[in-house]
């Protein structure tokens, strides 16, 4: 009876003991412990990429091209003012945008372009001259109910040598100039063995519109 009766005691302590000591599972704890690994996680990520965003940020170009596009019906005519030397070229480009274009699209850079128009149409490009001034000139604008890109493209590599030796001197080396893009892709398909190196230089472009439009005539455009 006494076995009994001491059995009976050390079991009901043990249960007391287990009782006090279990872990007891809260959902509702473990959810809201996991809700805050994921927003730092988050947070970790947002930060993550806004310094990819501001890594990405495009370099200060070199040299200054500070250039409008004055609109008048079929004319376009450029003028401006750049520190880069005296009878370098700028080379023009004018790309209809796509009929089914829209505006947004165009001011959002999404929209898509056909062939350029060839030079012999809306005319060559420009040069600078002696007092820094971009030589004014005037081009043909084929259709008024077509919204257009006209871009100025200054290629370092594409100039006489005397020019390179100029800009070789006021900036450095014509390959490693900050700010430069790719104006033209490599062309492997161009030769047999290594193909076309990309062409580098600087574009600046203003988006023509309709001649009903915003921005499609009587106006100047400042290039960007």
């Amino acid at each position: 009876m006494c076995r009994n009766r001491l059995f009976f005691v050390l079991f009901i302590s043990s249960c007391l003991f287990l009782s006090g000591c279990r872990v007891v599972f809260d959902p509702f704890a473990q959810n809201a412990e996991q809700k805050e690994i994921q927003k730092e996680h988050r947070q970790k990520a947002d930060v993550q990429e806004q310094e990819e965003v501001v890594q990405e940020e495009p370099e200060e170009p070199a040299f200054n091209i500070n250039a409008t596009l004055t609109l008048d019906g079929e004319k376009m005519m450029i003028s401006g003012h750049t520190d880069l030397p005296p009878d370098t070229f700028l080379k023009i480009k004018l790309m209809p945008y796509k009929g089914n274009a829209t505006v947004e699209e165009i001011k959002e850079e999404t929209a898509g372009t056909l062939n350029e128009v060839p030079a012999n149409t809306v005319g060559i490009g420009t040069s600078v001259e002696e007092d820094g001034s971009i030589r004014e000139k005037t081009y043909y604008r084929p259709d008024l109910s077509t919204r257009y890109r006209f871009e100025l493209v200054f290629e370092p590599e594409g100039q006489e040598e005397e020019i390179k030796q100029q800009l070789i001197e006021q900036a450095g080396n014509l390959d490693e100039l900050p700010g430069l893009q790719v104006t033209k892709e490599a062309d492997p398909d161009a030769s047999m063995v290594h193909g076309d190196d990309p062409v580098k230089g600087y574009i600046q472009t203003v988006n023509i519109m309709k001649a009903g439009e915003k921005n499609g005539d009587g106006v100047t455009l400042e290039f960007e």
